[in-house]
């Protein structure tokens, strides 16, 4: 593999993390949905492991890692994650609710569903597609329900009917709050298999090296003078050393960073 700029060749455009990246496609053998590798011990962190393709045994590079960026695979499960400790925060409010109903004390938690903890990150999340977007929709209706019920259970209390403060609270649990954990388990479901990187297979030194990106969004040329070299306070030392040249799009004049392959797996650790 060597390192080309070479306007013979399209570059394959990603976008990793919050970035477009671009590679000479004469790198890339092919594009495929990154499987779970095997790992490898005594492994650099940004290798991931190895997986068989077609027969080869492949390294797989998460390129966020290697040039110092979060993993896909964190933000991934931070994502579920805090679907996780959003559901223990309802169910701990609905118990919490029921405690201070047996023990005859004032009920302290949020009331209002836009001021505890999902309430505040649904308001301001901004999903990246519509069909997430739908699903979290979802939770509008169970979710002010749930907080609804404190003052309904306050106003019982007061008519000394403990009963049916009791009765109100299991109607919830049985309902709104399984409406809200089925949400979040498909929540957690879709995010998972909806979020999936891509590998580009490249050749390196006869052998095939694999490195994982977020996702595709194109496959094109440059034209001549849209590349120059980045700046040598662009990204720091290393990253400069993986990015040496800038662009830009031709389809919208957005900025690409141009990857040097031969930098990115030319220290690659045998691992096959």
């Amino acid at each position: 593999m060597k390192d080309s700029a070479s306007f013979g060749y399209p570059w394959v455009v990603f976008k990793l993390h919050t970035t477009q990246m671009a590679i000479s496609a004469e790198h890339v053998q092919s594009m495929v949905v990154v499987s779970e590798p095997s790992k490898v011990p005594n492994t650099p962190k940004y290798i991931r492991g190895v997986s068989n393709l077609r027969g080869t045994i492949v390294p797989l590079i998460d390129l966020r890692v290697r040039l110092g960026m979060p993993s896909f695979l964190t933000e991934v499960e931070a994502f579920c994650s805090l679907m996780d400790q959003r559901e223990q925060d309802h169910r701990r409010w609905l118990q919490e609710l029921e405690a201070s109903v047996r023990e005859k004390r004032n009920f302290t938690l949020a009331t209002d569903p836009h001021q505890c903890a999902f309430g505040k990150w649904y308001d301001s999340y901004q999903p990246a597609s519509y069909t997430l977007a739908s699903l979290l929709k979802q939770f509008e209706a169970p979710h002010r329900v749930i907080h609804g019920i404190a003052e309904k259970v306050s106003v019982l209390e007061k008519k000394g009917d403990a009963a049916g403060a009791y009765k109100l609270i299991q109607e919830c649990h049985n309902k709104e709050l399984a409406q809200m954990i089925t949400l979040f388990a498909q929540a957690k479901q879709y995010y998972r298999t909806q979020n999936r990187e891509v590998a580009l297979v490249l050749e390196h030194q006869g052998k095939l090296v694999a490195m994982a990106v977020d996702f595709i969004e194109a496959v094109e040329h440059f034209e001549e003078g849209s590349m120059a070299e980045a700046p040598s306070t662009f990204a720091g030392d290393q990253e400069n050393r993986f990015v040496p040249l800038i662009g830009r799009r031709k389809q919208n004049g957005s900025t690409v960073l141009i990857l040097d392959a031969e930098q990115i797996v030319g220290n690659l650790c045998k691992v096959s």
